[in-house]
């Protein structure tokens, strides 16, 4: 994605984009926890660390990681689509289209936690 067109500043801004795409990703891992792989649920990284229950007991927690995601996965968008990089920015806006059903449904089940 870095290019010669590309300034200091905006490679900054993409470095900072993708770790707000890819750290909450990897520790988290909201993705991969919803796929089966090869018959086998991956653990993601943060049940080490606080457990299982934590996003259940606090599912703001679970809105800000997502809604951290979308923001870094948006931002990345932008800037692929002033440098003119057409594919990266239809991946971009798939993802940022997966993520924003994610974090719908995350916000339905947190309103739906809240009144019961």
């Amino acid at each position: 994605m870095s290019g010669p067109g590309m300034t200091k500043l905006k490679k900054i801004w993409m470095w900072i984009f993708i770790a707000m795409f890819a750290l909450p990703e990897i520790l988290f891992s909201f993705t991969l926890s919803m796929v089966d792989f090869l018959g086998k649920n991956i653990a993601p990284l943060y049940v080490f660390f606080i457990g299982h229950q934590f996003f259940i007991d606090h599912p703001i927690y679970l809105l800000i990681a997502n809604a951290t995601e979308w923001l870094g996965v948006l931002g990345l968008l932008v800037i692929s689509a002033k440098a003119n990089k057409k594919i990266l920015a239809v991946l971009l806006g798939i993802i940022l289209l997966w993520l924003s059903i994610e974090l719908y449904f995350g916000c339905v089940i947190n309103n739906m936690n809240l009144v019961m």
